[in-house]
């Protein structure tokens, strides 16, 4: 049976093949248009959804959603007509990519463009099936190849061909979904037509939804002439998270340092308190709730502490007591949301002072409490079950850390290339122009969208658009290789005149000289604390609302607050998907915060520390919240840097974009 969030994507990419139905033609002045990116590629009209086929030849960016639009710079577009062909219109398209053979190792000519993608047929009564169609005229027209499918499993969901050159082994790679499985597969073939099974990979990182649109390629690593292999799979329904490690052409291994984190807990920043490695040798046990541990829930380790979720099985642990050391409590936590009854309490003086509960799943995500005013007091910890129903009347609880570092994100544990709400189905461009080399250089981008609230968002003009591209690389770090992100330079030429002011000085909440005229603009900030209290900044100012960006140097988190940012709230369901806060770990750097930020209408991403921490998330303020403000609560925060500058549209006033 098709879980929530298949059911999204198949919507979404349904209506794809319509695309010329969905959305409205605008008619106005597309620069005015409410919540209309400005300099964020979207097509003219219709839905776009997961970025396709994305391949550099004859110095021309190509991106296809099975729509298709060029671009010579990654900055300035050109919408081109639909291409894909085909003589019934029987089935779907779902993702999938495009090569260049540059060699004609398929027979359909010298250079000719193919397109590998997802065959989906209605209602997901037919296996999907990997297929090709063949453009010799630079992607204008795909037309269908006719011995169809070229890959067929007999698997009903098996999607998102990425398929590339490996010049190692002069053989064309594959890795393609088996969603529901959380697997990925990886195939090769000599001429894109036939295709053999290599391997697999599957068993790390957030497994508890379908896995989507993987990629697979090299990334330099800063500071080195040396590259890993990078494994990216879109982690329904909206994040994307990436393993580092080899490839030798058939199987991907991820990296012991990577494997250890996701599958040890090993580089989790603080000390272990209790991984339940050894038992419940610093519990008592009251009750018998605890008794049967043989849950379905992925854990860490060996070991987890889980109540059985039995109908009339209720008890609690108490943990010995211990001294508060750190300024956070994390742990990974699930199981039912009854708050006086599945859940986990911090006790002092015999008073309950914290307590969490589950999310209605079982499936393990990170959460934590800010314990500084409790350093130095002698405190428990309880995990109790006393829900009488066997539905979700369950509680499981693993790895409780002492750490300066608060990770109440309500995230799995894995390593996550964006930590807003916004951002999935990233994918790289391939370089298949012999006379123009990139080196190392690996440029990326990504869906702007979350389908736990796609299809409420108020935009007139269609649903959906591509994140900025990016140019990603990797550094080392206490949990192996991660991925650092950076817009790419280009969109500087966007910049109009600059704002610039010097160690400025906030105390309270203050807003900034920079006053643009829309909400399309490019704003560096640094702070430098002096002390502990939180300070940070407010976007979309005006009309009583705001979205907040929050820095706590004492817990090392940067949190997003849209729970008043948008003015859209006629639909009670999406404020309550969308009216939400995000939290990120984030330490200083060299005792700074340096945050680059990209506001487009209806976008924020911001790149933290030069691109170590990224933040995508959408907003649909009305026209008049364009207000920035500085705060600092509690006392004076430095500011020794900020520069502001309004950013031109790429679209001209008939509703083209500009190329």
């Amino acid at each position: 049976m098709k879980n929530r969030f298949a059911i999204k994507v198949c919507l979404l990419l349904l209506s794809l093949t319509a695309r010329h139905t969905y959305g409205q033609t605008l008619t106005g002045p597309v620069t005015d248009q409410k919540y209309y990116p400005q300099y964020h590629f979207r097509p003219q009209s219709g839905w776009i959804g997961d970025p396709d086929g994305l391949v550099f030849t004859n110095d021309t960016f190509h991106l296809f959603w099975w729509g298709h639009a060029t671009s010579k710079d990654l900055v300035y577009w050109k919408e081109q007509p639909y291409p894909m062909k085909r003589s019934d219109r029987s089935f779907s398209y779902f993702s999938g990519s495009v090569v260049v053979d540059t060699a004609n190792t398929s027979g359909f000519g010298k250079q000719s463009m193919i397109a590998v993608f997802t065959r989906n047929y209605p209602g997901d009564t037919l296996p999907e099936a990997q297929v090709l169609s063949v453009s010799t005229n630079e992607g204008q027209t795909f037309n269908y190849y006719q011995n169809n499918p070229v890959l067929d499993i007999k698997k009903i969901f098996f999607r998102d061909p990425q398929v590339f050159w490996h010049p190692q082994d002069q053989l064309w790679k594959m890795v393609v979904s088996v969603p529901n499985v959380q697997e990925i597969q990886i195939y090769e073939s000599k001429d894109l037509k036939t295709w053999k099974y290599c391997s697999s990979f599957q068993g790390l990182g957030a497994k508890n939804s379908f896995w989507e649109c993987p990629d697979l390629f090299e990334l330099p690593i800063t500071g080195t002439k040396s590259k890993k292999w990078v494994m990216l799979i879109g982690r329904g329904p909206n994040r994307v998270q990436y393993f580092v490690g080899d490839f030798d052409g058939k199987t991907f291994t991820p990296d012991q340092e990577t494997h250890n984190y996701l599958k040890e807990g090993i580089g989790i920043q603080g000390k272990v308190f209790e991984d339940f490695e050894n038992g419940l040798t610093r519990w008592k046990q009251e009750g018998k709730a605890f008794v049967d541990t043989t849950q379905s829930i992925d854990f860490l380790g060996k070991a987890l502490s889980a109540s059985s979720g039995k109908q009339g099985e209720t008890g609690k642990l108490i943990s010995v007591p211990f001294k508060v050391s750190s300024n956070a409590i994390n742990f990974l936590l699930a199981g039912g949301n009854h708050p006086d009854s599945t859940c986990i309490k911090l006790l002092w003086n015999g008073k309950v002072v914290r307590s969490t509960t589950g999310d209605n799943t079982n499936v393990l995500k990170w959460n934590g409490w800010d314990v500084r005013d409790l350093k130095g007091k002698n405190v428990s910890l309880e995990i109790l079950d006393r829900h009488p129903a066997a539905k979700m009347g369950n509680i499981a609880v693993d790895h409780i850390v002492f750490s300066d570092a608060l990770m109440n994100n309500q995230l799995e544990h894995a390593n996550w290339l964006d930590y807003g709400p916004d951002y999935y189905a990233t994918r790289t461009w391939r370089n298949y122009d012999r006379k123009r080399s990139f080196g190392d250089t690996v440029f990326a981008i990504g869906w702007m969208g979350n389908w736990d609230y796609a299809n409420k968002v108020p935009t007139r003009w269609g649903k959906g658009f591509q994140s900025l591209p990016r140019i990603m690389s990797l550094k080392h770090g206490s949990t192996g290789y991660q991925i650092v992100q950076q817009p790419v330079p280009a969109l500087s030429k966007l910049r109009g005149a600059q704002f610039s002011k010097n160690n400025l000085k906030i105390n309270g909440t203050k807003a900034i000289a920079f006053q643009p005229k829309k909400n399309s603009y490019e704003l560096e900030v640094a702070f430098k604390p002096t002390d502990q209290h939180p300070f940070g900044l407010n976007l979309f100012v005006g009309e009583g609302r705001k979205m907040v960006f929050r820095y706590d140097p004492v817990v090392s988190q940067l949190t997003i607050d849209r729970s008043n940012a948008t003015d859209y709230r006629s639909d009670t369901s999406f404020t309550r998907l969308f009216a939400k806060k995000y939290n990120a770990p984030l330490t200083l750097e060299k005792g700074m915060l340096k945050l680059r930020i990209f506001v487009d209408q209806s976008s924020v991403e911001v790149f933290c520390n030069d691109g170590s921490i990224v933040l995508s998330t959408t907003n649909f303020p009305s026209q008049t919240q364009t207000g920035i403000e500085l705060f600092s609560e509690g006392g004076v925060i430095n500011v020794p840097m900020l520069k502001a500058w309004p950013l031109k549209t790429i679209l001209n006033p008939n509703n083209k974009l500009n190329n």
